[in-house]
């Protein structure tokens, strides 16, 4: 059976990117959590998902315009609820930390704002190792194919996956240059047929986001993970295999 993973924490019941967001996670009894990073200012690895900061902060404008002093001074999550108000947008050690604490399995997703791939690289290296995080506990997944590249060249030992909005023509090689574990996908654009070529090409596939479960009812055979808002809305016990 596919495990079921939390998406930018558990978005649905909580403020996405947040420490709320793992413990809504570990509430649910959740054993994977997607998120994302990108580099502050100040070259510092943020939990954050947008370029900018209007739809889910106090703040505005670019948040790769701010230092990571000023991003932490941002409510990022009142807009959610006001029983959210005061939550910080946490640095990628605060959310490692955290995580780590409650028992979570990543899946960081490294967003490309035009800033240096090779900064983003060995900034998210860097914590990933100040914090000992348990590289089996760990998925690194990008839509820039160029991200995961340097990351294979110069961090093999890290399991990454390559994100796509719709599979391309190109996939097994894309995935072979970077020796990907797994295929991660928009469920809305996989068909049946791409999910079983993917599958006998000895790849994980997975697919976001899924928040009605009937939406996937011919894909989850072929599914390892389903990633999603409503992780509750999946009432079937889940594992891993």
């Amino acid at each position: 059976m596919a495990v079921i993973a939390g998406h930018r924490g558990v978005a649905g019941s909580s403020p996405e990117n947040t420490l709320a967001g793992l413990d809504r996670a570990a509430e649910l009894g959740l054993e994977w959590v997607e998120f994302d990073t990108f580099l502050t200012k100040d070259h510092q690895p943020i939990v954050f998902h947008d370029e900018h900061l209007e739809r889910c902060t106090n703040g505005s404008g670019k948040a790769t315009e701010y230092t990571l002093a000023q991003l932490h001074s941002l409510d990022a999550g009142a807009w959610f609820s006001p029983s959210f108000s005061g939550q910080a947008l946490p640095s990628l050690r605060q959310y490692l930390i955290h995580a780590k604490k409650l028992g979570l399995k990543l899946n960081l997703e490294m967003k490309y704002h035009n800033q240096p791939r090779q900064q983003l690289v060995e900034a998210v290296v860097a914590e990933i190792a100040h914090c000992d995080f348990p590289l089996d506990r760990l998925l690194i997944s990008s839509f820039d194919h160029q991200l995961l590249l340097f990351m294979h060249r110069h961090a093999s030992q890290f399991d990454l996956a390559q994100l796509y909005e719709e599979i391309p023509e190109n996939w097994q090689q894309q995935l072979q240059d970077i020796n990907a574990l797994a295929c991660h996908c928009d469920y809305k654009t996989l068909s049946v047929a791409q999910a079983k070529q993917i599958k006998l090409a000895g790849y994980r596939l997975s697919t976001y986001t899924v928040n009605e479960p009937t939406e996937i009812t011919a894909l989850l055979p072929w599914l390892d993970m389903v990633i999603s808002d409503f992780p509750e809305r999946f009432n079937e016990p889940m594992s891993t295999s």
